[in-house]
């Protein structure tokens, strides 16, 4: 008797798409057959499952990602005050498929085994259509293999433009993803108005996992170069990685002073599975939304001997005392002009299943309250900003009676 693992799904692939495996045993015709097919995560029994072959091939057939993606976490954990703040594999989840059979109630477990890993991000609509971050359309092949993720090898993890508006003080997050081993450099590039470099600096960068998270702010940057290179009065600075001769994309940050409206940064988990900052920095709206539980009662109360409608203090009792209220937080967020580049991408933002809220260097996790998202096109639209409605987790209340 054996089993063979005759198909398992592409390398890179999404754990939030069908993960499938397909396995051959020289016993499948036997009479109360099964497929025995256990899933391992960190080394631990995440799942068995009994399988009957399929009425095609007698093969066994099963899909591992419902059990893969519920060992995700939120891997957003920025941490100290270089540019570096968070490496790990938290972006994927790595696990063992082993395959054995049962045949009339005798179970033989692990007969076959393979180790895998599922990424946390999920394609696009239009892969076909859709070019990578080098300009070469993907094709279906690519699309149906779930290879996407991996067009952003040793690069940024994400879609948005390179050239960002920042204000000196501002935390901006990116994700670069490391797939080949190394000593990486981060370079700093001094910007002038005119676009020309005024001075360089750089320094290694020790990554230990493929998920890397980058602060970019001016006080980060400072700090990983040992020296004051950014200040107020910089125009603006370019950052990107190096290994060898091999580059990423440069992000382009441009020093920008804004009106003094009070800003907001959103940090959100991409499609890529990297996590991506947006500015709001025009006129932003706070609204509170109050939820009132409350019960009914005659105003009149018996006091001693003697029915009354005010108390001793002259205060008319109460016919509708509210117990609890509590305070639901929204804002409509408005952006400087973008592109429309970074107005598909924002689509994103409105997707995203984790989204916090920058307040006072504090991490508040919100809602995003807009349902449908229309799309722009610089030909018809000409400028446009981006505006988006939320709702902060954090609910409080009033005094509980």
């Amino acid at each position: 008797m054996a089993i063979t693992i005759l198909d398992t799904p592409a390398s890179y692939s999404s754990m939030h798409d069908d993960l499938w495996y397909v396995a051959s045993s020289t016993n499948s015709g036997t009479t109360n057959f099964k497929f025995i097919v256990d899933v391992y995560v960190n080394s631990v029994l995440a799942g068995r499952s009994k399988v009957f072959p399929s009425p095609s091939g007698s093969y066994g057939i099963y899909n591992a990602s419902p059990i893969v993606r519920s060992y995700v976490t939120n891997y957003f954990e920025p941490s100290g005050n270089s540019i570096l703040v968070s490496s790990n594999d938290k972006l994927k989840v790595n696990y063992i498929i082993a395959v054995g059979e049962e045949v009339s109630g005798v179970v033989t477990a692990n007969m076959a085994s393979g180790s895998f890993s599922a990424y946390n991000f999920y394609p696009p609509l239009f892969a076909d259509i859709l070019a990578t971050n080098a300009e070469i359309p993907l094709v279906l092949s690519t699309y149906y293999n779930n290879l996407l993720i991996d067009n952003f090898s040793d690069d940024w993890l994400s879609e948005r433009s390179e050239t960002v508006d920042i204000e000196y003080g501002d935390i901006f997050y990116a994700t670069f993803f490391k797939v080949t081993a190394g000593s990486y450099l981060g370079k700093i590039e001094i910007v002038n108005p005119d676009e020309t470099i005024a001075s360089t600096s750089s320094a290694s960068v020790t990554m230990s996992g493929e998920f890397n998270l980058f602060n970019l702010s001016a006080a980060n940057i400072n700090t990983f170069a040992g020296t004051t290179l950014i200040t107020e009065n910089t125009y603006g600075y370019n950052v990107f990685l190096q290994l060898g001769v091999a580059t990423t994309r440069k992000i382009q940050l441009r020093q920008k002073c804004y009106p003094k409206f009070r800003q907001y940064n959103l940090h959100f988990l991409n499609r890529l599975g990297g996590w991506d900052t947006m500015k709001f920095a025009l006129v932003n709206r706070r609204s509170t939304d109050f939820q009132r539980s409350a019960y009914r009662r005659n105003d009149w109360q018996l006091v001693g001997t003697q029915m009354q409608n005010v108390d001793t203090y002259n205060r008319y009792n109460e016919t509708t005392l509210n117990y609890a209220i509590q305070h639901k937080d929204k804002y409509h967020l408005i952006s400087d002009w973008v592109s429309e580049q970074d107005y598909d991408w924002l689509q994103q933002l409105v997707s995203s299943s984790i989204v916090y809220m920058e307040v006072l260097g504090a991490y508040f996790p919100v809602t995003v309250l807009s349902n449908t998202y229309n799309y722009k096109l610089s030909a018809a639209d000409k400028l446009f900003n981006f505006e988006i409605d939320i709702e902060v987790g954090k609910y409080i209340n009033s005094q509980f009676r």
